[in-house]
């Protein structure tokens, strides 16, 4: 009878610490129905008369309208999409705030990683992680309603690629100098500091460069980026067992819809290459998006 009693409770304790769940965790990523986006200006209106990065698509000249998402605070990690690259350092963070009033604040490096090998500066102490960690942007104190985290293009490299590693079987012991071991150590750290919904973005589609297409590129190839999409959602599938935890996924590379909403010249004018939108990709493409999908 001692025996059973203690198979119970060491069957009980397990149960408590894993917090998991056998029900089946549903697809993560964000569906959204081309109805639902209210894209400010997808036309060729200023093709001919003004540069995709013109100061009239600043944030401080965008109009806000009524938001659910008014007055929250979201966090945004990230590579060179998160900062802005081609765009003066304006990206989804700061048109999400002028569109919605909502507070948002980003800690992006452009060329960094998620994983972290110190091989360089950008995948050691300046990788996804390290930033996280020791972020001074990003106030543990504070209270948050999102954390917004890139699917970097870096991790997508030839040279990184291999790097990808594997989902952990647990969920406490993570191989940081893997991009997977790098995503779980973010679910775990933001959910243990802020205990927030956690998103996972990626960037819009393209293909790989032997394709020969519009949308194309050779560093990273589009197989390995889509690849990580994929493998970013069984991760959010795994956590989302666990109690209390909500791991979303924006993916903007496998929606149709949202790649099909750009023509080819409004494509080509808005964006600076497959992976980095100017000024007016992100305010008039890419942040309606981020709305819908924050508001859903």
């Amino acid at each position: 009878m001692k025996k059973i009693v203690q198979l119970v409770l060491t069957m009980l304790l397990a149960s408590c610490g894993n917090q998991t769940s056998n029900i089946e965790v549903k697809d993560p990523t964000i569906k959204i129905d081309k109805e639902e986006v209210k894209y400010t200006l997808l036309d060729d209106t200023h093709l001919d008369e003004k540069d995709a990065n013109d100061e009239m698509f600043n944030p401080e000249n965008v109009l806000s309208n009524d938001s659910s998402l008014k007055d929250k605070t979201f966090y945004w990690l990230g590579s060179s999409v998160t900062y802005g690259h081609e765009s003066e350092g304006f990206s989804m963070s700061e048109y999400v705030s002028s569109l919605t009033g909502a507070k948002c604040f980003k800690d992006a490096e452009s060329g960094t990683t998620l994983l972290c090998d110190n091989a360089n500066i950008k995948s050691g102490e300046k990788s996804y992680t390290s930033r996280l960690t020791n972020s001074e942007i990003f106030n543990k104190e504070t209270k948050i309603d999102g954390f917004i985290c890139q699917i970097s293009t870096n991790d997508c490299t030839p040279g990184n690629n291999s790097k990808r590693g594997v989902v952990s079987e647990d969920y406490e012991n993570f191989d940081l100098k893997t991009t997977l071991g790098g995503v779980e150590y973010i679910i775990s750290y933001v959910h243990k500091t802020w205990n927030c919904p956690i998103y996972f973005y990626s960037g819009a589609y393209f293909k790989d460069g032997k394709d020969k297409t519009k949308r194309e590129n050779n560093n990273p190839p589009g197989s390995n980026y889509a690849s990580l999409v994929s493998d970013v959602k069984q991760i959010a599938i795994k956590w989302n067992k666990k109690t209390d935890y909500q791991v979303r996924i924006i993916d903007l590379y496998h929606d149709v819809d949202f790649n099909n909403a750009a023509s080819e010249s409004y494509y080509n004018w808005a964006m600076k290459d497959p992976i980095h939108p100017k000024k007016a990709g992100y305010l008039q493409w890419w942040s309606p998006y981020f709305v819908k999908a924050l508001e859903k």
